[in-house]
């Protein structure tokens, strides 16, 4: 009996490299808070002076664009994947222990779109949890000082709830223009913990003064990561490339040479 072999023509190559990239390709997108909505009156819009947050930025995204109650919010992309295991809080106490966090749209050293606390606040903070198998991975964020001004704050911390994992005292928080425009935290090894906790500790800073720190840019990833949905027309590309395979079998069967020019 002959055996059948398999002829390899440049329309299958071509077939199977698209195959392999569409299976092989990364999520590349990442997540990284950039506060460009707002919420009011129970609705996203586009942040312009100045807002409200809204009340589930950050939590569990899936995407550059995330459909919620009220509109679409959006984050941006870095590369450490999506994060749909991970929830995000925010805090800085105001009147009752309540949390009385804003945004602001300009002015806030060369930043565009900040998050800052309560104006006699003694700190702005960020609170990750993850869910149970996960952890957060945290590879940094900006400050900056309103209105274009330098400050030197007390402290920048991270912790997992019970371990310090980073800090920084006496910190210069960039925002004038004789210098760099922020101060940007950057973890080349992320840090990373069920329970991620960022202290921006503006403790120092003269009552009704302390909401002059805003943060951007924050961005986190997940571990594991999270699993690449397989795109919705890999069958009908696996459907394609066994249709070239049969033409071929078929061709041989006719003693029809296929081509095997990859010129």
């Amino acid at each position: 009996m002959r055996i059948p072999t398999l002829v390899v023509t440049r329309s299958s190559i071509a077939s199977v490299a698209l195959l392999s990239l569409v299976i092989a390709a990364p999520d590349c997108s990442a997540v990284v808070l950039t506060f460009d909505q707002a919420f009011e009156s129970g609705v996203i819009v586009p942040l312009g002076v100045g807002g409200e947050e809204p009340p589930t930025y950050g939590d569990r995204v899936r995407g550059t664009l995330q459909h919620v109650a009220g509109g679409v919010l959006t984050y941006g992309e870095a590369g450490e994947g999506f994060t749909p295991n991970v929830v995000v809080d925010f805090f800085s106490q105001g009147p009752g222990n309540t949390s009385d966090v804003k945004l602001f749209g300009a002015n806030y050293g060369d930043l565009t779109n900040v998050m800052y606390g309560n104006e006699s606040a003694g700190s702005l903070n960020l609170y990750f949890t993850a869910d149970d198998g996960y952890e957060v991975l945290l590879y940094g964020f900006d400050l900056a000082g309103w209105p274009q001004q330098d400050y030197t704050i007390n402290a920048v911390r991270v912790t997992d709830g019970n371990s310090l994992l980073f800090e920084q005292t006496s910190v210069l928080v960039e925002g004038d223009d004789s210098g760099p425009g922020h101060t940007a935290f950057i973890f080349d090894t992320p840090l990373s913990a069920a329970y991620l906790a960022i202290t921006i500790d503006v403790a120092n800073i003269a009552g009704r003064s302390q909401d002059n720190i805003g943060i951007d840019n924050v961005r986190f990833g997940q571990s594991p990561p999270a699993p690449v949905p397989v795109p919705a027309a890999l069958p009908l590309l696996a459907g394609a490339i066994a249709l070239l395979a049969g033409g071929d079998a078929r061709r041989r069967r006719r003693g029809v040479r296929p081509s095997v020019s990859l010129g």
